[in-house]
């Protein structure tokens, strides 16, 4: 017992502990080598970590082994090794300090990691695996793998769990056991598994950190669809190494000489492997010395953007379709440019704000454009993707600026050039969601810009996905407006409002939607996003893929139990809005759902086949028609279909409707036939349409006036030569007026020649006693003049 308890003061500064010390057991991890739990001193105020033995009643043997791990992490007391501080007596552990973000196995599988901190976790785990070797004797650690490589809450590297770390000696069978070897057989050099009892080098050390970095490149776990260890044992015996990984786009040279490093430390020979001094030079300069091949990507992927800049085709729409960003000057300031001008205080407005937000959205029909709508040693850069407007207020002095818009000013220049790097060494836990001009956050920064590295690290920081601008828009509203699916994934995969709106009430499901983004669309809907939010007009997702074409979107929404005839503004449903935008195949989708009505009405009446028949669109008129819609609906202003057709000038339109039943003698509210509004716009092609399907060339319309007196009122001259004849030349509407003082009225010479010549009476008076020459001569026509006083 005395030398139980005198032990801990033999080895340095450790302490034993009492149990009594520690409050708020919480327990953070278990396995092979025991459980781990999360502990509070109750004097130092602080949490600690004590990994306990795995035994309910600890031997003299066990512990001792722990008291012998305890004193080599003592005597590798270094930076990236995990601190210790002595021994808890009840229960029996190995008192640690608490990494916040846990183990680097459990990191690579949460979720993607940043290239730059991927580095930098590969050098710094090198830097403690060359300090241990550095030391005198080398104390090997033989179990380097993820499990044992522990991260900060600064997601800097400590090497832990030195159960098996030998300073030198021949190795034992027990070593080997199975228990042992399932977590950590693939990281076994093969001479270790061929000789069990060769001496330990350094070379093991190596081996096991090649498959480290091949688990950090690919965020895999090495020979996965491995499930016998045996296989895995004699596929590592004869030369198999885990499939090499693909190269990052973003950092193509630095990956290819990781890869590189990786396959000479796997190499079968072990004196053929690189020291711990050898391998911490490579990675050093992978993590310090990116410049060059950042400038290359940032001037790569601004080539590529302008070539690739999309354009948006105006089309008319129901409401303006949300536009895509597009760069905010049209100077093209080069990222050198903006980034002295941000150093320098200058305030870049560059027509940022109004460009980057959305026109507001009309109800009325109208053509246009929518918008689519810690400390570290590392330091380098990513690719810069766009350019953004990013204004901060002019400083007075430089004494006058704050330390928080100096830091501000700092991660903003990081962020828009990419360079995670400086990202990670400036980013504080306390500045993550800092708010920018135009109240965007750090991450909306990162989302416009593209700069997916600098996305993943703002995210590991804990930024809050769910902040808006001051458009309203979140993170996740920008990314899938923008068609980043790599940073949408990266969102989602967080808590995340994925129902909030932004100032025109859209939700990331309607630009979803919008863009035919079938990835997007689907995450949302995994992720429980409403199909049924409406936006300021009313419109559902379901609204907005029928409008903008996106067929796919509308199959995915039908087969999640969207209501085909879900109502949106004035009673406008999905297949309203494929109608008057004429995407056929959508009409023929939503017509064959069962109960949807192919007769709905707007709130002014109009049906898809009215919509259809004011837009033209042919092959959507006849398949609603085959869908059994009815011809002769009228609207609120009693117009039919065949009205619209006739009045909009669509014969083939017109021609079909009149071949499936329509009334051709049909009057809307104002009395006019479908020859009358035919006439009166002046649509020669259907005009001759109706009269050859008999339309009543006599029938009067508004004002007891017939086609012909509409056509000559407007100089509709082809018009009136079809439609005059000897019966209707000198009809008298309400008001005593001809065709002739109609045509002279307005000034239509070639109208007036024409009545003349099919025999127009020159001298009949109106019933306010006025000729066509009065007429005339009170415009001051002097053509029309000559041509009355000839006759």
């Amino acid at each position: 017992m005395e030398k139980e308890s005198s032990s801990p003061w033999e080895m340095g500064l450790l302490k034993t502990f009492d149990s009594s010390e520690f409050v708020c057991w919480e327990k953070i991890g278990s396995g092979g080598f025991g459980q781990v739990y999360k502990v509070r001193h109750v004097h130092w105020k602080t949490w600690l970590a004590i990994k306990c033995s795995p035994s309910l009643h600890v031997d003299e043997k066990e512990r001792m082994e722990l008291l012998e791990e305890a004193k080599k992490m003592e005597m590798a007391k270094f930076r990236y090794i995990l601190p210790v501080y002595g021994i808890c007596k009840e229960p029996v552990g190995l008192v640690m300090e608490y990494m916040e973000t846990g183990s680097l196995e459990k990191l690579l599988v949460s979720e993607p990691l940043p290239w730059e901190l991927r580095f930098r976790i590969i050098h710094e785990t090198a830097v403690g695996m060359n300090f241990l070797h550095c030391m005198s004797p080398p104390l090997l650690h033989l179990d380097l793998k993820p499990a044992n490589i522990l991260l900060d809450a600064h997601y800097h590297v400590k090497i832990s769990d030195f159960g098996l770390a030998k300073c030198n000696g021949l190795s034992h069978s027990h070593d080997l056991s199975i228990d042992g070897l399932c977590g950590t057989i693939a990281y076994l050099p093969p001479e270790r598994i061929k000789e069990k009892n060769r001496y330990f080098d350094t070379k093991h050390d190596v081996y096991s950190f090649s498959i480290v970095i091949w688990g950090v490149l690919t965020q895999k776990k090495p020979f996965a669809e491995e499930n016998n260890i045996l296989h895995i044992m004699v596929k590592v015996v004869k030369g198999h190494r885990p499939e090499l990984p693909a190269v990052s786009k973003s950092r193509p040279r630095s990956c290819n000489n990781l890869i590189k490093l990786m396959q000479k430390c796997w190499q079968d020979n072990p004196s053929k492997r690189p020291t711990f001094q050898e391998i911490t030079s490579e990675t050093e300069d992978l993590c310090e010395k990116p410049e060059d091949e950042t400038k290359e990507m940032i001037s790569q992927d601004l080539t590529t953007k302008r070539s690739q800049e999309p354009t948006s085709e105006g089309m008319p729409a129901l409401s303006h379709p949300k536009r895509e960003s597009t760069p905010v000057s049209a100077k093209d300031y080069s990222l050198s440019e903006l980034l002295s001008q941000l150093d320098s205080g200058i305030s870049q407005t560059m027509e940022g704000p109004e460009e980057l937000s959305r026109s507001s959205s009309e109800s009325k029909l109208a053509p246009s454009d929518k918008r689519l709508s810690g400390v570290s040693s590392v330091d380098s850069a990513f690719s810069s993707r766009g350019s953004l407007s990013l204004s901060f207020e002019r400083e007075n002095s430089g004494s006058d600026i704050g330390t928080t818009d100096i830091q501000k000013r700092k991660l903003a220049e990081a962020i828009l050039s990419g360079d995670t790097s400086k990202l990670m060494k400036i980013l504080q836990p306390q500045d993550v969601d800092l708010v920018l001009d135009g109240s965007s956050s750090l991450l909306h920064l990162a989302v416009e810009a593209g700069q997916e590295e600098c996305v993943k690290w703002l995210l590991l920081y804990n930024a809050n996905p769910n902040l808006t601008n001051k458009k309203g828009s979140t993170p996740l509203h920008v990314a899938i407006e923008k068609k980043i699916k790599s940073i949408v994934e990266l969102i989602l995969a967080r808590k995340i409002n994925v129902n909030a709106k932004d100032e025109d009430q859209w939700t990331a499901l309607h630009f979803a939607a919008q863009n035919g983004d079938e990835f997007s669309t689907r995450m949302l809907l995994d992720k429980n996003a409403s199909l049924n939010e409406v936006d300021f007009e009313g419109r559902a997702p379901i609204h907005i893929a029928c409008q903008h074409g996106q067929e796919q979107i509308v199959r995915i929404l039908l087969r999640r139990g969207v209501n085909v005839d879900i109502k949106g503004k004035d009673g406008w449903v999905p297949l309203h809005y494929a109608a008057w935008q004429g995407h056929l195949s959508i009409v023929k989708l939503l017509g064959k759902q069962p109960g949807v009505n192919v007769n709905a009405q707007t709130a002014d009446g109009r049906t898809p086949l009215h919509l259809a028949a004011q837009r033209g669109h042919y092959r959507v008129a006849r398949i609603l028609l085959e869908l059994q819609c009815n011809v002769n609906i009228q609207n609120v202003l009693l117009q039919t279909a065949l009205h619209v057709a006739a009045e909009t000038g669509h014969t083939s339109t017109s021609r079909l409707l009149l071949n499936r039943g329509a009334e051709i003698e049909v009057a809307t509210a104002e009395g006019c036939t479908a020859l009358h509004l035919a006439s009166r716009h002046g649509h020669l092609a259907t005009t001759k349409l109706l009269l050859d399907e008999m339309a009543n060339v006599l029938a009067r319309g508004p004002l007891n006036r017939t086609a012909l007196h509409l056509a000559a009122e407007n100089g509709h001259a082809e018009v009136v030569e079809e439609l005059v004849n000897s019966e209707n030349v000198n009809d008298l509407d309400e008001e005593g007026l001809t065709s002739l003082h109609l045509a002279a009225r307005g000034g239509h010479a070639k109208t007036v020649e024409i009545l003349l010549k099919h025999g127009a009476l020159p001298d009949l008076q109106s019933l306010k006693c006025q000729t066509p020459l009065q007429l005339a001569k009170q415009i001051g026509n002097s053509s029309v003049v000559m041509l009355l006083s000839e006759t």
